[in-house]
């Protein structure tokens, strides 16, 4: 799935680039998809740079076993190793990185729609409308919660729990401030380099 995110956006640059200029460099479609996958990585780096900046992770430890007991910690740990679990956990961060691809991709567009860069398409399928896509994507962010539907017991159960007040804990001990001075426009930094030397940026 992230993959065809990946060339779907890949195919869009392509298009976008100035042919000319496209052609000169002998650039074809393989490379804007490489150019994609790399972009994609490298926003991804940074988005999660800025989170990581924002956490603070001692205190969301406190805070967690203060809310969910002594032990928790340990006890979460000692869950994630059931096989019942593990099978969940492989499904959630298949949902997380489609999730996270569709962020990035939303941010990229974001950015480049701010600095006035015209694009000849859009990649998030969220915008595009592509059916095709919204069905894959909605069929793996829907795995996790058919799998604990199918897979009832205890230990999912007390997983379940403790996982709710991990993410509760570290949202609510994370700078907020912090995040909100960032904005999709400082990823240029990032992507107009690497766009001007393709042809998509003048």
């Amino acid at each position: 799935m992230a993959a065809k995110l990946a060339d779907r956006l890949g195919q869009i640059w392509f298009e976008s680039a100035e042919p000319a200029c496209r052609a000169s460099r002998s650039l074809d479609l393989a490379s804007y998809q490489k150019l994609a996958r790399t972009m994609l990585v490298a926003v991804g780096d940074n988005m999660r740079q800025l989170a990581a900046g924002a956490q603070d992770g001692p205190k969301a430890d406190a805070e967690f076993a203060a809310q969910a007991g002594k032990g928790a910690i340990a006890e979460l740990r000692r869950l994630s190793t059931e096989p019942v679990v593990k099978e969940f956990l492989v499904r959630l961060r298949s949902r997380a990185a489609v999730e996270q691809m569709q962020t990035y991709l939303e941010n990229i567009e974001r950015a480049l729609l701010l600095s006035r860069v015209e694009i000849k398409g859009r990649a998030n399928p969220l915008a595009s409308g592509d059916a095709d896509l919204l069905q894959e994507i909605e069929k793996v962010t829907s795995a996790p919660s058919d799998y604990v539907d199918a897979n009832k017991s205890k230990a999912m159960n007390r997983f379940l729990e403790l996982l709710i007040v991990a993410e509760r804990t570290a949202a609510n001990t994370s700078n907020q401030e912090e995040l909100l001075l960032w904005g999709p426009g400082k990823l240029m930094v990032v992507l107009e380099g690497p766009l001007k030397a393709n042809c998509v940026m003048k």
